[in-house]
């Protein structure tokens, strides 16, 4: 737990300074598209889109700001092999009674792509569609691992599909929340 509030206080920082600029730019954007007013409910959803963006891309491809352990670039970090999360956090609970890489590597890599799979459809109508918000977490995904290869990072295989399934876990609960509580969902729409 210590760890996740730890990734959380060194997003905020950058959250913070970028919050004026995306505030600046939708403003813009607004006044370019003349005739059409958005709903305050609308751009408080693209504005906490844009900075969990910021957020998601603090940790994981900005170097400059990332502030775990040390890799080095002898591809010894890069895993191709899929699944083998599960071997490595098995050995991690029972032999070593060590429950972090689970929560982070596991359970991390699943939640941080949740807000990606609800808010994309949520927010632009024309990606509410399985598959395309799959594709979108997915795409997401790779571009980050891709990243990481040019950087001391570790880059493994299944980080793209533990992503990739929590954008689909996230649709699932947009579907959900679409379902039960269609005005919530109406407040987002464009106008």
């Amino acid at each position: 737990m210590i760890a996740i509030l730890g990734y959380i206080r060194e997003m905020i920082p950058y959250m913070i300074i970028v919050l004026p600029f995306i505030l600046f730019f939708r403003f813009i954007f607004n006044r370019l598209r003349e005739g059409t007013k958005s709903r305050l409910s609308r751009e408080i959803g693209v504005v906490s889109f844009l900075l969990f963006m910021t957020a998601l891309f603090s940790q994981t491809i900005l170097t400059f700001l990332y502030t775990g352990p040390e890799v080095t670039r002898d591809f010894s970090n890069i895993n191709m092999t899929p699944f083998r999360v599960f071997q490595d956090n098995y050995y991690a609970i029972t032999e070593l009674n060590y429950w972090q890489p689970f929560i982070i590597n596991f359970l991390g890599n699943i939640c941080i792509f949740i807000p990606i799979g609800y808010m994309v459809p949520l927010l632009w109508g024309r990606f509410n569609h399985f598959w395309k918000v799959t594709f979108i977490g997915f795409s997401i995904s790779l571009f980050i691992e891709t990243t990481q290869l040019t950087q001391a990072r570790s880059t493994d295989i299944d980080d793209l599909w533990l992503n990739t399934l929590g954008s689909m876990i996230g649709y699932g609960l947009y579907v959900v929340t679409r379902r039960f509580y269609p005005q919530f969902v109406a407040m987002f729409a464009k106008n």
